[in-house]
Parts: C-alpha cells; sequence; structure tokens
C-alpha cells in the first residue's frame, strides 16, 4: 500500500466580514509518496489558504495537516517539505551563494558541505554564472530556478509549488516543468498549484480540486485535468 506523505483531516480555515464568511471548509485529502498531484480550482477558491496552511504560515485553523505523519504545528515536519510561492522577494544587497548559505544554514547545514550542494545545484541547474550575482535583478525565470535550489537545500521528500510558472517566458516555463520533471524522477513528491491546466497535464498523476472552499473531487487523474475541471464545477 503506497504512503501518504501529506494528510489533511476537516481543515477549516475561516474569514469573517459583514456579508459572508469565506475560506476552506472541512478539507479532507491525502498526496501519496512519489505522486505528482495537482491542486486546482478557480481564483478564491481556496488554494492559496490551504496552501499556507501546509507550509505553517497560518496557525489559527481547525482540523490537522500532517507531512510524513508529523503535524504541521511541529517545526519537525517542515525537515521534509520544500516551498516555492508564486512571487520570489530577494533582498537587495545578496548575492547568490550569500542568500543559499544564509537559508541552508537556518537547516544546520554544515557551511563546507553546504557549499558543496549550491555549487551542484547551481550547475544542475545550468546557473554556474550567476553564483556571485544579485538575484533581486534577475528575470523571473532566473528566480524561480533560485527559488528551487532553496527549496532543495533540506533534501525534501516533497515540494509544494503555488502558480510556479506566473510571468514566465515560454522558453522559462518549459526549463521549470523539465527540472520538476527530473526531481519527480528522483522520487521527489511535487504537489503543484496552477491555473492552466493544460500545461501541467501530462505530468500530474492525481489531483484534489477545490471549489468555493470544499474539496469536490480528489484521486488519480482518470481523465485529462480540464475535463475533470468542467465535469465536477461548471456542468453541475
Amino acid at each position: 500500500m503506497e504512503k501518504n506523505i501529506l494528510e489533511v483531516k476537516n481543515l477549516t480555515k475561516i474569514y469573517s466580514n459583514n456579508k459572508e464568511k469565506t475560506g476552506i471548509f472541512d478539507l479532507n485529502f491525502d498526496v501519496k509518496k512519489g505522486s505528482f498531484h495537482a491542486f486546482i480550482g478557480e481564483n478564491g477558491a481556496g488554494k492559496t489558504t490551504t496552501i499556507k496552511t501546509i507550509i505553517g504560515s497560518y496557525i489559527n485553523f481547525s482540523g490537522n495537516v500532517t507531512i510524513n505523519g508529523i503535524d504541521i504545528r511541529n517545526y519537525k515536519s517542515r525537515q521534509a517539505l520544500g516551498y516555492i510561492p508564486e512571487n520570489a522577494i530577494f533582498p537587495k544587497e545578496l548575492t547568490v551563494l550569500e542568500y543559499l548559505r544564509y537559508l541552508g544554514q537556518l537547516f544546520g547545514s554544515d557551511k563546507k558541505e553546504l557549499d558543496i550542494k549550491i555549487d551542484n545545484l547551481l550547475k544542475e541547474f545550468e546557473i554556474e554564472e550567476l553564483k556571485n550575482k544579485k538575484p533581486f535583478y534577475f528575470s523571473s525565470g532566473q528566480k524561480k530556478k533560485i527559488l528551487l535550489i532553496q527549496a532543495l537545500l533540506n533534501e525534501p521528500e516533497i515540494i509544494i509549488l503555488d502558480e510556479p510558472a506566473a510571468n514566465l517566458d515560454p522558453t522559462a516555463r518549459f526549463q521549470l516543468f523539465h527540472l520538476l520533471k527530473k526531481l519527480h524522477q528522483k522520487g521527489i513528491t511535487i504537489f503543484i498549484s496552477s491555473h492552466i491546466l493544460s500545461e501541467i497535464d501530462k505530468f500530474v498523476d492525481s489531483l484534489t480540486l477545490i471549489h468555493k472552499g470544499e474539496i469536490v473531487y480528489s484521486g488519480l487523474r482518470y481523465t485529462d485535468l480540464e475535463t475533470i475541471f468542467y465535469e465536477k464545477v461548471i456542468k453541475v
């Protein structure tokens, strides 16, 4: 039986205003270890709220989320987690090496081993020449590669990506998904949120579809994502 690397049970986080309650309501889904899992839904459906809860950015919620069986309220759960946000924000004054060194040392990595790891990842991603330059001034595609390297520093078992192809040109998008495919082939679980269903369709093997803060489908990808979205959201 395949092991779940991510389990979400009865997850609820509500935002209240004068007119209505929004947020996510009693979410239940899981992600199998080693899968390439799509997390899809319309704008405002609750994708980013769910992701930020999973990565530990929110503490005011009800329900339970575990990574490798460890509750996300326990910081040790994040030792298996890499996260890539939609927008990259880098300090103006830091070079790639300084930035990655700083983050790597937060995980307690040995400085010498960390430098070797950074060099290897820069080489693998074909951006060695950027090592001593400042990512604040990079293109969107270059910034996304630095975020990928950042996410890999602690050798995660699952990488969560929130709209990773946003603002990327066609070449950068191709390179991004080529890298994600290679990481998946190494056994890393990929959990990806995207609006462009056709772009991720050929990579994913399973999905969770959220609509108006509720899960309407979670399981294997039995047909193309656009058809599933139509059946579960538009047609009903």
